[in-house]
């Protein structure tokens, strides 16, 4: 008689083991608003516009404990708009990020697949984008690619954790054969990372260098054929205060067969959490491009419902001095091209919007 119930009960303590073991877990972000634009091609404008808090995703991450420290892990982000249910990324069905891979916390993480370069990774964190704003506060063209530039073909590691300290390294296969180097449609990407934290200080440090002109939305839109870009940033957690900056530095190479394009961002900002559920905070960003400056400031207040879902309000402003291109917020002004540009030297949005994660 025991016999008869001792192969269900195995079965049973098997299926449960297995389960303890692995991990999956479904995720996502809904973002959609109005934006006003004053000048958008030489006409104000106002828009439904979806993703700009955050982009607009659901996800699948995975774990499997495999024993002794070690775990096999997978990640499968879909991006699409909010606005009509387009896929986002040109169609493809994990745009966002798709990798899979191998972690410990004593030999680091492996991981292979459509991953993000260390300039979005180790830096996104000190921007006005995350701490404080919106997509609208990256900076000019994206050139420094913190915006999130996806590297195909990628394969990232990431060293344990030594101290507060982490160190990594990204290289993107051109998957050409005969062209190691990459070429103007199939490029070649190279990064490096590292981040330490000490109790409330972040500090963080990045390199990319990307051959090849779909490569980076700067040197498609500049008309080059390859680009390097490096930042430093940081950050300071203060009781309620949190303030933030980073410096970045591109250069554009071969720019329309001639000569280089070099763009350098300096960013300031702050973000205070007046209660448990109101933050407020801003931003200060200095670019230059082809020796001509960008002056941007960027605001935003918060009010959070819930941990899940919030509304929020923000005003943005860019003064530029540059004739041949004029004002141009990222995301209102294409980062691929120069369309939607003002037509004068000043373009100013707001934006209301609500955002919910699950």
């Amino acid at each position: 008689m025991q016999k008869k119930y001792l192969v269900p009960i195995l079965a049973c303590m098997a299926t449960a083991i297995a389960h303890a073991q692995s991990h999956v877990q479904l995720y996502g972000v809904l973002d959609a608003g109005v934006t006003y634009v004053n000048n958008k091609g030489g006409a104000s404008t106002v828009v439904e516009d979806t993703g700009v808090m955050q982009g607009n995703r659901w996800g699948l991450r995975g774990t499997e404990d495999l024993g002794d420290g070690l775990k096999a892990i997978f990640l499968l982000e879909n991006g699409f708009s909010l606005d009509n249910g387009a896929l986002g990324q040109g169609g493809r069905e994990f745009g966002r990020q798709a990798f899979v891979g191998l972690a410990s916390a004593s030999a680091g993480q492996l991981t292979f697949g459509r991953q993000y370069d260390f300039m979005r990774t180790a830096l996104l964190f000190d921007t006005a984008a995350v701490q404080v704003s919106t997509a609208y506060s990256f900076h000019f063209l994206d050139a420094d690619r913190i915006a999130g530039e996806r590297v195909d073909n990628a394969v990232r590691y990431v060293a344990p954790n030594l101290d507060g300290l982490k160190l990594g390294a990204l290289y993107g296969f051109s998957n050409v054969p005969g062209a190691f180097a990459g070429t103007t449609t199939a490029p070649r990407l190279v990064s490096f990372g590292a981040t330490y934290r000490r109790g409330a200080l972040a500090l963080d440090a990045a390199y990319t260098n990307a051959n090849g002109r779909t490569g980076s939305l700067a040197t498609q839109a500049l008309g080059g054929d390859s680009l390097r870009t490096m930042g430093l940033g940081g950050r300071y957690y203060f009781h309620r205060l949190t303030a933030f900056g980073n410096i970045t530095s591109t250069r554009v190479a071969n720019v329309n067969g001639g000569g280089n394009a070099i763009i350098d961002n300096y960013e300031l900002g702050a973000v205070y959490q007046w209660t448990s559920a109101i933050s407020y905070g801003g931003s200060y960003t200095y670019t230059t491009y082809a020796g001509h400056p960008y002056h941007q400031i960027n605001t935003t207040i918060d009010y959070h419902f819930s941990k899940s879902t919030d509304v929020y309000f923000g005003a943005f402003f860019q003064h530029s001095n540059n004739a041949r291109t004029g004002a141009g917020l990222f995301l209102i002004a294409s980062p691929g091209s120069f369309h939607g540009f003002s037509s004068s030297e000043n373009q100013f949005a707001t934006r209301i919007g609500i955002r919910h994660r699950f």
